[in-house]
């Protein structure tokens, strides 16, 4: 995609669908709506994605490679230096787009913008997790169940603190999942 057109018609496409989306729910879109907010033609909408399920998929696949770039950049010397920088970039990712994630949840509390995290973390997990197999270092518990629990507990958690406006900082947030991640959380 290296017409700038392209990439420009993606663009405005994209965002249309975001700023939709946090007024309606994703199966009250139309093409219409969303070739409207764009300021695209049908025709041009059309030759790019076949449905607005594929535009769906396209901005997902963005936002995820966004994410990973962002979190997977970093080294780490153990594995809780690794859950903090993955925590701390997904909070501080969520917090710079935290009016747009908000207004998301509120109409689209169960679709795949949240699959949209668990996929980047999932990803993000397996990969530490291989590397280390990759370097003789053994797991008791299979990488896909390890990797699904993990992500699910920080997601979650992230949505929780989102959807109830907490006054808990991100800093405290990521402290707090680490902690229940590595220390015991009763004592």
């Amino acid at each position: 995609m290296n017409d700038l057109r392209v990439k420009r018609t993606y663009l405005l496409l994209k965002n249309a669908l975001f700023e939709l989306l946090a007024k309606k729910s994703f199966e009250e879109i139309k093409v219409n709506d969303l070739c409207n907010a764009a300021m695209v033609h049908r025709t041009t909408f059309y030759s790019h994605f076949s449905d607005k399920y594929e535009l769906l998929e396209y901005c997902i696949q963005d936002i995820e490679k966004e994410l990973t770039d962002k979190i997977g950049n970093s080294t780490y010397s153990n594995i809780k230096e690794f859950y903090t920088n993955l925590i701390v970039n997904l909070l501080k990712y969520v917090s710079e787009n935290k009016k747009f994630f908000k207004c998301i949840l509120k109409k689209n509390s169960y679709s795949g913008v949240i699959n949209i995290f668990m996929n980047a973390c999932v990803s993000y997990i397996t990969d530490m997790l291989e590397k280390e197999e990759n370097m003789d270092i053994s797991h008791k518990i299979p990488i896909s169940i390890i990797a699904q629990y993990y992500s699910g507990a920080v997601i979650n958690t992230i949505i929780f603190w989102l959807t109830t406006n907490s006054k808990i900082t991100e800093e405290e947030l990521c402290n707090y999942i680490i902690s229940l991640i590595f220390d015991t959380p009763h004592s």
